[in-house]
């Protein structure tokens, strides 16, 4: 019997789905036990306010921490775990007050409890209170669990969208309602057993990110190592006022040495390009500029030269190219998780098309691979790179922050390390994506983090430069600032690379041949990154 293939659409719709009916729940709920004679009247009222400010303060939770909503929603931000712990506690009073079952009620508060412990780290933390490692992990947790069930985009907001339910007061008059509270318990302990059982790789992953012994920071600082943030975070369009004037005034003051750009299929309008290429001009002559086209690495299709989509993405590369005129092009954000060895001619043909149509444009252009260094495709095509012969003459290593787990950033220099050691081309590599996520996982594992990107960087002479994070937040806590300008512990780590760069005795370059790699013959095959 063939498998049967689920749609990609289908998991999430079901999350979805689940999440409007527990809020239907909360409010039929809450308006029932707020007309209980036999309850208490204290009971009654946190009740009501539990159901009917639920929403409100869910939505204020989620878009607070971002650029749109910060300047008005940033002062409600205590809203979400004020009423988080509101339905916390009123889980437990039904618990201990109530007449409903205690195996139905038991299982809520205990989620309850951890909705309320996650929303009330993060908000600390949006605060900069400085929160113990072993309060973060039940966040770093169920944002892992997250991302498993719901793919790399819900890592960020899937321990922030955990909706608590209110707890029954009575014993169910329905078939339907004792069925929907039997569905509700068992959901609810499956996520609390999932998360103790996470919760020891989580607390790990918090404390983890160490400089190691042998990435100890040159004594002189090396004039041909850059610097840089992304600014302006993944663009559809043009940056708002407000990302841009913040942004670049950061860049400014910190006289950053390169400048990270990444576009969207929906943002590389010749309008957007325009007005990015208006902010960065005043530091052009200063700054390398490596721009990243997001490819949606998820659509993976058999190339074929005469194919309409790449005549599209091809055309947008060369619009990027005439507007920008950028020293370093990424031509994707890198391999999907479920490229394989198949599909590395498939990608490269399309960095092959890409390396031709950008230098039809601008000639000086260096084309870099973007990889993760984590699968055997990613391999090979750093293999084909490392020769020499082909187009593409730089390597951007991006580490996705898929699950939050720093481990998979160690795996993935570890690989770059292994694959350099092996190859005969002086190559030229960009680390432009660290894994950092300090809503979840805390600041200072970002500020670790960074330090540990920063020191593998300079320790290495063929690393060209660092992009060491977003400039701030944007629609996601990624960034070194957050969303109301302040800024984050990581931010020092730069600010502190910056300082030992500008007192080298040599002046950073930012000629295009400098960011280039040495052409040379056949290099061994590289290994896969898992390989010892």
């Amino acid at each position: 019997m063939p498998g049967v293939t689920v749609p990609d659409w289908v998991i999430p719709a079901t999350f979805a789905l689940f999440g409007v009916a527990v809020v239907g729940w909360n409010f039929a709920l809450g308006a029932r036990i707020t007309a209980l004679p036999q309850a208490g009247g204290a009971f009654r009222v946190l009740s009501g306010l539990g159901a009917f400010l639920l929403l409100p303060a869910l939505v204020i939770g989620l878009l607070a921490p971002t650029t749109p909503g910060a300047r008005v929603l940033q002062s409600l931000a205590w809203l979400w775990p004020l009423v988080a712990a509101g339905v916390a506690t009123q889980a437990w009073w039904a618990l201990f007050g109530g007449r409903a079952r205690t195996v139905v009620v038991l299982p809520i508060a205990l989620f309850d409890s951890v909705v309320a412990c996650i929303a009330a780290t993060r908000w600390l933390e949006g605060l900069g209170v400085a929160v113990p490692a072993w309060l973060l992990a039940p966040g770093l947790a169920v944002s892992s669990m997250g991302a498993r069930a719901l793919g790399d985009g819900a890592f960020l907001w899937s321990a922030a969208v955990l909706i608590p339910s209110l707890a029954p007061a009575e014993r169910a008059r329905w078939r339907l309602s004792a069925a929907w509270r039997a569905i509700m318990a068992t959901v609810c302990t499956i996520v609390v057993v999932l998360l103790s059982v996470g919760l020891p790789d989580a607390y790990r992953a918090i404390i983890a990110p160490r400089p190691a012994g042998a990435d100890l920071m040159p004594e002189r600082a090396r004039s041909d190592f850059s610097v840089g943030l992304r600014l302006y975070g993944t663009l559809s369009g043009a940056p708002s006022w407000t990302t841009a004037r913040h942004d670049a005034a950061l860049a400014d003051s910190m006289g950053l040495t390169a400048v990270h750009i990444e576009i969207g299929s929906d943002g590389a309008s010749a309008i957007a390009l325009d007005s990015v290429a208006r902010s960065l001009e005043a530091r052009r002559d200063s700054t390398v500029l490596i721009v990243t086209f997001d490819l949606a690495p998820g659509y993976l299709r058999p190339f074929r030269p005469d194919d309409a989509w790449m005549r599209t993405r091809l055309g947008i590369v060369e619009r990027i190219v005439q507007h920008l005129h950028p020293d370093v092009l990424v031509p994707a954000e890198g391999l999907p998780r479920t490229a394989d060895l198949a599909s590395v001619t498939w990608w490269q043909s399309y960095y092959e098309r890409v390396a031709r149509s950008a230098r039809r444009i601008d000639r000086d252009v260096s084309v870099a691979l973007a990889t993760e260094a984590a699968s055997a495709a990613d391999s090979a095509l750093s293999d084909w790179v490392m020769r020499g012969d082909s187009p593409v003459d730089a390597i951007a290593l991006s580490v996705r922050a898929h699950d939050g787990q720093p481990a998979r950033f160690e795996r993935a220099v570890a690989a770059m390390d292994r694959w350099v050691s092996l190859a005969r081309v002086s190559p030229s590599v960009w680390l432009v994506g660290v894994p950092t996520a300090p809503a979840i996982s805390g600041e200072m594992a970002q500020q670790r983090l960074v330090r540990r990107a920063l020191l593998w960087g300079a320790s290495r002479a063929w690393v060209r430069g660092v992009i060491a994070g977003d400039a701030s937040d944007v629609l996601a806590s990624t960034g070194l600032r957050t969303a109301t300008g302040r800024a984050r512990g990581a931010l020092a780590e730069v600010g502190a690379a910056l300082r030992a760069l500008r007192e080298a005795p040599d002046p950073v370059p930012v000629a295009v041949d400098s960011v280039r790699m040495t052409p040379s013959t056949a290099a061994p095959t590289l290994p896969p990154p898992d390989a010892p």
